[in-house]
């Protein structure tokens, strides 16, 4: 119910007070296990992200926010979980798989922590073990103005492009090498670099 309250609330906002503009949204299942990457410029990034999709989204967030007072307890209502950055989560992997199974959203932010420059940062592989193990599509989408523009700039354009979904069957029977992860996630950048290149012609 919180969830719902709060994405109501930002779509007003975003709808009234900015130009905001999605693109691709059909390229999301309406079922199903998805793993959806995106870039990361801006702290509002996630809830921009899961205000553009018409599912319910599950977010990583760095373990450290997970402990300030109030904002811990609003992103676990907002279906956050907690990953401790810069070594092996237990946790954090269950909780991925259990989104995925259960036939929920996952969303990520491989470059894993935010870009001042807007030129993607090097990739985490994490992404594509976790759509690999679950059999999931990997979804790649870019947000673009979410650091200039929102909350305080009215009529700031904010645009989200929603890439197509990448099916990685042929790897889904199959133990997963080094070299498949790198392959992945290496598709995968290359066509958020795309998609970036597409938004900045507009």
């Amino acid at each position: 119910m919180f969830y719902k309250i709060v994405l109501k609330l930002l779509k007003f906002y975003l709808v009234v007070f900015n130009c905001w503009i999605i693109q691709g949204k059909e390229n999301i299942p309406r079922e199903g296990p998805v793993v959806l990457v995106a870039n990361h410029v801006s702290y509002w990034d996630p809830v921009i992200l899961a205000s553009s999709v018409n599912r319910v989204v599950h977010f990583m967030a760095k373990e450290e926010l997970f402990k300030v007072p109030v904002f811990g307890t609003i992103i676990r209502l907002l279906h956050a979980f907690p990953i401790k950055r810069g070594r092996p989560d237990r946790n954090a992997l269950r909780m991925t798989t259990e989104i995925l199974q259960k036939g929920d959203v996952l969303a990520l932010f491989p470059e894993g922590t935010r870009n001042k420059t807007g030129e993607l940062l090097p990739f985490h592989p994490g992404a594509a073990l976790f759509a690999l193990r679950a059999k999931a599509p990997i979804i790649p989408m870019v947000i673009s103005g979410s650091r200039t523009t929102f909350p305080l700039s009215l009529r700031g354009k904010i645009i989200i492009n929603i890439g197509r979904p990448f099916y990685y069957t042929d790897l889904y029977e199959q133990k997963i090498s080094a070299e498949d992860l790198d392959k992945v996630t290496s598709e995968i950048r290359e066509e958020m670099n795309r998609l970036l290149k597409d938004v900045h012609r507009k």
